[in-house]
């Protein structure tokens, strides 16, 4: 499905970023440049095609680098505008009633599709070393396990197609959590792979505090190559990355993806917030493990502490809503299913 306005796509993505010439290089490089690629079975999971990485033994060392860890001031770099969030309601009504309107066929298509979302994970790196960037297979594996796991019952499920390698220091080491930064519209231009229904996933170490930052769905046909997740490289399951190390920086991240805001969308306990009727109304974001809080406390109901779509840490968020998972559901419906 096309979009119909351009300038929707120019003012929700924020315009395209000019690269620097030290980047024009990086800019052009393509698959064939790639160091490994992994290759997995479309059913069973099995690996296919090996790679160097299989003599790497990374579930010996996994977790075992130390990184300072001052305070909970991470970020995700999904933020928009309340005016954002007007424009983006107003055409994604539109685009979902022109989805919903389609043969029973082509829904039902959707369903499959939603079932079984292919992944092609992309590991950047400056060294073979886990401290570089170089995560393992089973790093990979655990982080796809944990993210079915966290959308049990959603009718969203995950299957790994590849692990692609490449070295480039700049990528990894100087990306920032900015959907405009030069540097990671290089990386994704460089190595995209497949189309709106395709769950492309880049690891780097962020040069700023940010821990996660994904495409939202609508922005795919003004700048597809720029789709997908890019994540903090050791916030895996049994990762470095102290309190965010259960996977949950994905499934968050994932969301935003399949087009959920953050609970606390807005910063105000009136209007519309997220968008979804079953998560309370929420003006702050939420650290740390509280044992309650209540932003809004003249509505009732509490903050929402336990979910995905907080910034509390991983082992205190544990449930996405049904309104959350309905709100994925249409989104991906209407931009890439």
């Amino acid at each position: 499905m096309k979009l119909s306005a351009l300038t929707f796509l120019l003012l929700i993505a924020g315009g395209v970023a000019a690269i620097p010439v030290e980047d024009s290089v990086e800019a052009v490089e393509t698959e064939s440049s790639l160091d490994e690629v992994t290759t997995f079975d479309a059913d069973a999971g099995d690996v296919l095609v090996t790679s160097a990485d299989d003599i790497y033994t990374a579930d010996a060392t996994d977790g075992t680098l130390v990184i300072p860890y001052e305070n909970d001031s991470f970020t995700c770099g999904n933020t928009l505008t309340q005016s954002q969030i007007v424009t983006i309601e107003s055409h994604f009504s539109s685009a979902l009633s022109t989805f919903n309107a389609q043969s029973a066929d082509i829904l039902a298509a959707a369903a499959v599709k939603r079932s079984a979302i292919p992944v092609v994970w992309h590991v950047i790196y400056t060294s073979k070393t886990l401290a570089g960037g170089y995560i393992s297979n089973s790093a990979v594996k655990k982080s796809i396990s944990a993210l079915n796991a966290h959308y049990k019952g959603s009718g969203f499920g995950f299957k790994l197609k590849q692990i692609k390698r490449k070295k480039n220091t700049n990528w990894f080491k100087k990306t920032k959590g900015n959907p405009t930064d030069s540097y990671m519209i290089a990386m994704k231009n460089a190595l995209h792979t497949g189309g709106a229904s395709t769950l492309n996933v880049y690891t780097v170490d962020f040069a700023d505090n940010t821990l996660g930052l994904a495409a939202f769905p609508w922005d795919y046909y003004g700048f597809p190559k720029r789709d997908g997740v890019v994540l903090q490289y050791n916030a895996y399951p049994g990762g470095s990355y102290k309190n965010y190390n259960q996977g949950k920086v994905l499934t968050h991240e994932v969301a935003h993806w399949l087009g959920v805001y953050h609970v606390f969308q807005g910063g105000s306990c009136s209007g519309m917030g997220d968008y979804v009727v079953d998560t309370p109304q929420q003006s702050t974001v939420s650290w740390g493990c509280p044992a309650s809080k209540d932003s809004c406390p003249s509505i009732g109901g509490g903050d929402n502490i336990h979910n995905f779509m907080d910034y509390t840490y991983d082992k205190c968020k544990t449930k996405f809503t049904k309104g959350q998972m309905t709100r994925a559901t249409q989104m991906s419906n209407a931009y890439r299913f």
